[in-house]
């Protein structure tokens, strides 16, 4: 194997794994005034659930996510025929990582209003969460069927069709996405990707070439293209793109 090759591989691993450490999760304690003027108001009118409603969606916007199920829970409990509630508590479930109890409630947001898109992809997103792509391609479907234009559906069922292999497929959500939005990086570059597994490395390397010149700063599709350029014995342009991505990784630390 090439020197340059085994540098390249090397440097990928840096990166991916100091990319996953450096993942950090924050948590807002702020007491927010507009929080506490609901508070007040349920105080004087504890029936009314749209004040519990309107509490529950400013906690969830701060990412207090186990105070919005709360007060969503208590909204619910007084009008339950609300599929928004359901589908946005199931959001807030999401974000806490409770993915059967998200699922839970997109089912009934979906029971109570079958046309309601957002549940379907959200519904979508946490069956890929649990690895169930078969149901997460199903729901994405779902959600495309009503409206056809969401490129995040595209995007999410093209990622669901690249984690079950079928990469054609995907390639083909990919292009759909990022013809209803050229400058949906992440599209061009999971393409990209999808290109170098079937051996396609020239249009592997268009694909990242787009996503440095959306985001110069994506340091990923550097290396990418590196390996790319690599497999085709352009050696030179492959070290310019380590050296990019390189540059791009000491400016952002």
């Amino acid at each position: 194997m090439k020197k340059t090759n085994l540098l390249i591989i090397f440097l990928l691993t840096v990166v991916f794994f100091g990319n996953v450490f450096a993942e950090n999760k924050t948590k807002i304690n702020k007491r927010d005034p507009v929080i506490v003027d609901y508070s007040e108001a349920i105080k004087i009118g504890p029936s009314l659930w749209q004040d519990y409603y309107k509490r529950a969606s400013e906690s969830a916007e701060k990412k207090d996510y186990e105070r919005a199920i709360d007060d969503y829970t208590k909204a619910i409990e007084i009008n339950s025929k609300s599929a928004e509630m359901f589908n946005n508590r199931g959001i807030a479930f999401s974000n806490l990582n409770e993915y059967d109890k998200a699922i839970a409630d997109y089912n009934k947001a979906l029971a109570l209003d079958p046309s309601l898109e957002e549940a379907y992809y959200n519904r979508g997103f946490a069956y890929g969460k649990k690895g169930n792509y078969e149901k997460a391609i199903q729901d994405y479907t779902k959600a495309i069927d009503i409206v056809p234009d969401d490129e995040l559906a595209y995007y999410k069922r093209g990622r669901a069709l690249d984690k079950s292999g079928e990469r054609k497929k995907a390639v083909s959500d990919y292009n759909d996405t990022v013809s209803v939005d050229r400058r949906m990086s992440k599209a061009y570059y999971h393409r990209g990707l999808a290109y170098n597994e079937q051996g396609d490395n020239d249009k592997a390397i268009s694909d990242y070439t787009k996503v440095i010149g959306l985001d110069p700063k994506h340091q990923d599709a550097y290396l990418q293209r590196a390996l790319s350029y690599g497999k085709k014995g352009q050696y030179e342009k492959s070290w310019e793109d380590v050296k990019s991505a390189i540059e791009v990784g000491a400016a952002e630390h």
